[in-house]
């Protein structure tokens, strides 16, 4: 089976990837969705990131902006897949939204962290070796003083305890992460420069990687 793989350079995307691959699935083809949201997208803050981490992987990205009308159904269409892999765990409109765009398009959606208890996903994560930066805050949630955080299997006991009732992956929008290593890439990344920004109640970083 040939897929697409919803790409949003965080850690559920790429650990999404990651399950899919594992189980045989031939992934060449990456999409990133811009959105159309009030509050800035820290994934789409950072696209130039996200086209260097594609390269590392060896797989074509395809960018799609949802202010012009079906561009995501024409790029899936476009793609010669027979199945569409996105990370999602828990948020259910997001699994009827795709679950919409594959029945128009014949695709078979993958959801293979679906559902999960998303404490037992953090550590299977982390301790697979993944390293990810915290490029997002929602303020009111966690503190600025968070934004460029890196979670991995060594940080992780410095950081569950003091996020209180924040969900560990950020499921409910608390925050947002690029990954700078794991076992799809064929090199660490490291940050080479940051600048930080906020606005519509989040903070978030502007990071160029190396």
């Amino acid at each position: 089976m040939k897929a697409v793989a919803l790409f949003s350079g965080g850690k559920d995307s790429l650990y999404a990837l990651h399950l899919a691959e594992k189980q045989g699935i031939k992934v060449d083809d990456l999409i990133t969705l811009l959105p159309t949201l009030p509050w800035p997208s820290p994934h789409s803050e950072n696209i130039e990131a996200l086209k260097l981490l594609a390269e590392s992987m060896g797989k074509h990205l395809t960018i799609v902006d949802f202010k012009r009308a079906d561009a995501f159904i024409e790029a899936l269409k476009s793609l010669e897949v027979d199945a569409l892999v996105a990370g999602d765990i828990n948020v259910e409109a997001h699994l009827v939204g795709l679950q919409d765009i594959c029945s128009k398009t014949g695709l078979k959606l993958l959801e293979p962290i679906y559902g999960r208890d998303t404490t037992e996903l953090f550590h299977e994560i982390f301790g697979l070796g993944f390293k990810a930066l915290i490029t997002g805050v929602k303020l009111g949630c966690l503190g600025e003083e968070w934004l460029g955080f890196v979670i991995s299997k060594e940080t992780s006991d410095e950081f569950l305890p003091k996020i209180g009732s924040v969900d560990p992956l950020g499921e409910n929008g608390e925050f947002h992460t690029l990954v700078l290593e794991c076992p799809l890439y064929s090199k660490p990344f490291k940050v080479k420069s940051i600048e930080r920004k906020a606005a519509k109640g989040m903070s978030y970083l502007n990071v160029s990687i190396i």
